[in-house]
């Protein structure tokens, strides 16, 4: 009997949740996606105007993988694309035609970054459910457990990011001076300070001032402390486990 994951959300050997289950191709995908999103087109995005486009590309890269990868229903995955591009493309194409709509630039950037914050979750989710279910422990859940982290960093910018945005200055430099307000460098500079307070490495040249602002902080820093050394750590074990039990 292959061992089980004591995790309170595990789902049955081939069980699906509403349709959708990963795969592990498509696991690997996103996490090379995640990755290259965090890590070199953030930084694109703050430094050239260009970054815009291909941070647009990577967004929609994401969302077709995730809809191949959770679902084999071809109506969820047009529905969601067909929202995902909706969102990102929909604002500069009715600017393009001039048709005025009652939202503003604000408006329109707080829906999208709400929309990128549900269907990461929704991504998240999922891969939690496929990397901590039962069965055995492949390399590839491994590598979900590192999407999830990823991730969960990246739910955490946006959170900040809409945060500072009802409420400017909720996190500031340390010398008390306000965020550069161009969204581009705003947006890297609050990926940077999540990843630093969920790798608990707290660098200390931004800091939450906000009292929400602060909870987040310290909820993610728990999250990073705890999820490596317990969850990760388990999952690298039984793939020890159950690799040396197959030769």
């Amino acid at each position: 009997m292959p061992s089980k994951i004591p995790f309170p959300f595990s789902i049955r050997p081939n069980q699906t949740l509403l349709g959708l289950h990963p795969n592990d191709a498509g696991l690997a995908a996103l996490t090379f996606i995640q990755c290259a999103i965090i890590f070199v087109v953030i930084p694109l995005l703050a430094m050239h105007v260009v970054g815009h486009w291909v941070m647009d590309v990577f967004h929609l890269m994401f969302a077709v993988v995730a809809a191949i990868a959770f679902t084999r229903r071809r109506a969820i995955q047009l529905a969601l694309l067909g929202c995902l591009l909706v969102l990102v493309w929909g604002p500069p194409v009715l600017k393009l035609l001039n048709v005025t709509t009652q939202f503003d630039a604000v408006t329109t950037h707080e829906s999208i970054s709400f929309a990128a914050l549900c269907f990461n979750s929704l991504v998240t989710w999922l891969v939690v459910r496929y990397v901590f279910g039962p069965g055995q422990v492949t390399g590839h859940r491994v590598l979900g457990a590192v999407l999830v982290y990823l991730n969960v960093a990246v739910m955490f910018s946006i959170a900040y990011n809409m945060l500072d945005s009802f409420s400017p200055g909720a996190i500031r430099e340390a010398s008390g001076a306000l965020m550069n307000s161009a969204m581009s460098s705003r947006i890297a500079e609050l990926s940077y300070f999540s990843l630093a307070t969920i790798t608990t490495t707290g660098y200390g040249d931004l800091v939450p001032v906000h009292p929400i602002a602060r909870s987040l902080a310290n909820l993610e820093s728990v999250f990073g402390a705890l999820f490596p050394a317990t969850f990760v750590a388990r999952l690298v074990a039984l793939h020890l486990v159950h690799g040396n039990k197959e030769k």
